[in-house]
């Protein structure tokens, strides 16, 4: 019987799988292609952002002789950061400020694991500028509290990025599978804030109306709606109109504010602007539509890859991929097969690497999700919003993926059977075996997802026959 040769990502690597004829619904869904270029090509595209920014002056001219914060994002987020360092480094220097700090944003990341080749890149690029790195740190008591935003997150900030004078945004966007589009809100909150600030505000991650697709900065108004974005795009703005003083008073103040912003995979730039961050905020979501957003049409069985590392490191990160591109692609009650190494990294102890990132996020994540599985999902839920710590919506998720969407999830991993088993996961040794014999059932089509992480997939209406 003829077949098509379909390919998944699988770490660094790839799995080639064949679809027997009249199994595959459509073409594999996968990012929008991005034209390849060297370093010197994306560099260029930067430095021609820079040169032509949205509503604001050129970075160069706003930063003589004052003080400069520069946020960019840690090495959990894979993207170009080297070079967003680099070129913005190249500006600053243009136009001779009096003090630059450059903060690693790394939320509640570990500092010491997350922003190790951060602070390389800004030693080798910002050379001749009056600077120094700092890496955040969620925990550090000299964060500063500046009031409660609009729904009631209280909120302390990294006081190094509310004392400068101009305040920059390194960024990458994409579609986020709570705050809607990974913006440059989320270099603030959970970026330079304080464990109980993103403590508060990811709470709203249990919301329904928390999710990918869905951001206040949105053109349409049906997609407008979400807790968890409305809450930190409040957080940024009161960021940006708060100045701290040398004597430690907190007093209102204009944004002073630029941003560059870009959509990239790997060695490929699909689009960079840079400006008045809010500006920013409205084009990034336009553009990430543009090029990673599918309608489909839902089927009863998908094959879906998250993509490379770090997306296919642990069940953490993967787990991403089931809100960006998994809910909206299957029907209720089908089945998934969801190839990741899930290998971690080799300094994680052997019970957490490949479940989570940390002990603490495995500990919240995986061994509530054991837990709790067996209850019912309204008894569950209840518990997580009584008990809510970060990592915990991950759980939350994950049961509704079981309880509410009634799904079966198959994982082809590097992780022993019996772990996967006791989180309520089903071991696929054979992916080829596994679409076999789902071809031959004859009760359904088989959608193909790779790169799950970097997509969002609609559900468009299903045809009168199918439900």
């Amino acid at each position: 019987m003829p077949s098509t040769r379909v390919t998944l990502t699988f770490g660094t690597g790839a799995i080639d799988l064949d679809v027997p004829a009249g199994f595959l619904a459509g073409e594999p869904v996968r990012p929008r292609s991005m034209p390849a270029l060297p370093p010197e090509g994306i560099r260029k595209r930067l430095r021609e952002a820079l040169a032509r920014p949205r509503g604001r002056p050129r970075l160069r001219e706003m930063v003589s002789g004052r003080t400069v914060a520069v946020l960019v994002s840690d090495e959990f987020r894979a993207g170009l950061h080297e070079h967003i360092i680099e070129v913005l480094c190249e500006e600053l220097r243009a136009g001779a400020p009096s003090a630059v700090t450059l903060i690693c944003a790394t939320g509640t990341h570990e500092p010491q694991v997350y922003a190790t080749h951060v602070r390389a890149w800004v030693a080798r690029h910002a050379q001749g500028l009056p600077y120094r790195f700092l890496a955040h740190s969620c925990d550090d008591p000299a964060l500063v509290p500046i009031g409660s935003s609009a729904l009631g997150t209280p909120v302390a900030l990294e006081p190094a990025w509310l004392a400068a004078d101009v305040r920059v945004y390194g960024h990458e966007s994409k579609h986020h599978y709570m705050n809607g589009y990974s913006l440059l809100d989320k270099q603030v909150i959970p970026g330079v804030s304080a464990r109980r600030t993103v403590e508060v505000n990811h709470k709203r991650s249990l919301s329904v109306d928390s999710g990918p697709g869905r951001s206040p900065w949105h053109s349409e108004p049906g997609r407008q709606v979400n807790p968890f974005a409305e809450d930190a795009r409040d957080i940024r703005a009161m960021a940006e109109r708060t100045r701290l003083l040398a004597d430690g008073r907190r007093v209102a103040c204009e944004p002073c504010t630029f941003a560059l912003d870009m959509i990239s995979d790997k060695g490929s730039l699909y689009w960079a602007g840079s400006g008045d961050p809010d500006a920013l905020c409205r084009r990034a979501v336009e553009q990430a539509d543009a090029q990673a957003q599918f309608r489909v049409t839902p089927t009863r069985y998908v094959a879906l890859s998250p993509g490379g590392p770090p997306a296919c490191d642990a069940l953490y990160g993967v787990q991403n991929c089931f809100d960006m591109a998994m809910k909206g692609a299957v029907l209720r009650g089908g089945e998934v097969l969801i190839v990741a190494p899930c290998d971690g990294r080799p300094d994680l102890p052997p019970d957490v690497r490949g479940i989570a990132t940390s002990a603490a996020s495995k500990a919240l994540f995986w061994d509530t999700l054991v837990a709790l599985r067996h209850r019912p999902l309204d008894e569950a839920l209840a518990w997580i919003d009584t008990h809510f710590e970060l990592y915990l919506w991950k759980t939350a998720r994950v049961l509704r993926n079981f309880g509410e969407d009634r799904l079966r999830l198959y994982l082809h991993c590097h992780l022993p059977p019996e772990r996967l088993e006791e989180g309520g996961f089903i071991p696929c040794p054979d992916p080829q075996a596994w679409i076999d014999e789902r071809a031959r059932r004859g009760d359904g089509l088989l959608r193909v997802i790779d790169n799950g992480n970097k997509l969002f997939l609609q559900s468009a209406p299903l045809p009168a026959n199918e439900g």
